[in-house]
C-alpha cells in the first residue's frame, strides 16, 4: 500500500534525432514517458499470468451427525488457473484434530468464477467435489464425499505474489456403508442393545465409523502467479 501511488523510476532511453538545418532543439523535443504508478504496473502483469500455485491454512468447524462438534486444523496446497478470471483448481488438503488423534486427508477439484480484479485485488467465488478419507481413535476407517463451496479475496503485494483469505461451508457425506452388519447376513441401522437378536447376534466384525460431518470452512494464504 506504501508504494501503490508512487510512480517507478523507470524511464525509456532515446536516442537524440539529427537536427535539420536551422532548427532548434527544442523544436525536435521528445516527450517523456508517461509515469506509471506501481498499481497500474501490477495490474498489468497479473493479467498476464496463467497459473497459479497455493498453499494456505486450513479450519474447518466440524459438526458431526452424532452433534459432537470437533475443530479440523491443517494445511492445503494447490493449483489453479490465474485467479484474476474464471478458471479451474485442484487442492490435496491435511487436517488434524489432537483432541481425538484425528487424521483427515481430502484430494478436490472444482472452478472458480472471477468477481472482482482491479489493481491487484480480486475476489472469487468457488465450489468443487472431492473425496477424503478419516480416521479417529475408537473408530474404523472411513471414506467421504466432499461439497466445499466458498468465497476468496486476494491482494497482490508484487506482480507474482498475493495474499488471500477466504471462507467456505464444507459437506462431507460418508460412503462408506456404516449399518450393523448380523450374522445371517442382513443388515441393520440400529447399534444398541438387542441389535440383530432376530438374525443370529451382531457380527463381530461390524463397521464403528465417524459418521457425516459439515461446518464452516475457514483460509489463509499465498499464492505465486505465472
Amino acid at each position: 500500500f506504501v508504494y501503490a501511488d508512487k510512480p517507478l523510476n523507470v524511464q525509456s532511453g532515446y536516442s537524440m534525432p539529427a537536427l535539420e538545418s536551422g532548427q532548434s532543439a527544442n523544436e525536435r523535443a521528445i516527450p517523456l514517458a508517461e509515469k506509471k504508478s506501481y498499481s497500474e504496473w501490477s495490474n498489468k502483469r497479473t493479467n498476464n499470468t496463467t497459473s497459479s500455485l497455493y498453499a494456505h491454512y486450513t479450519q474447518q468447524n466440524g459438526k458431526f451427525s452424532n452433534d459432537i462438534d470437533v475443530d479440523l486444523k491443517g494445511g492445503t496446497i494447490g493449483f489453479s488457473t490465474t485467479p484474476y478470471s474464471s478458471g479451474w483448481w485442484v487442492e490435496f488438503e491435511y487436517l488434524k484434530n489432537t483432541e481425538y488423534s484425528a487424521d483427515y486427508y481430502e484430494a478436490t477439484f472444482g472452478g472458480h468464477y472471477n468477481i472482482i480484479n482491479s489493481n491487484g485485488f480480486y475476489t472469487l467465488a468457488t465450489i468443487g467435489m472431492g473425496v477424503g478419507v478419516g480416521s479417529a481413535d475408537g473408530f474404523d476407517d472411513t471414506a467421504y464425499l466432499t461439497l466445499p463451496i466458498g468465497l476468496e479475496a486476494g491482494y497482490s503485494f508484487a506482480p507474482n505474489l498475493s495474499v488471500f483469505g477466504g471462507v467456505g461451508y464444507k459437506w462431507n457425506w460418508e460412503i462408506k456403508d456404516n449399518r450393523t452388519r448380523c450374522n445371517d447376513g442382513t443388515t441393520s441401522n440400529s447399534s444398541g442393545s438387542g441389535t440383530c437378536s432376530w438374525h443370529g447376534g451382531v457380527d463381530t466384525s461390524y463397521d464403528y465409523t465417524i459418521g457425516d460431518f459439515d461446518g464452516l470452512t475457514y483460509k489463509a494464504g499465498i499464492r505465486y502467479n505465472f
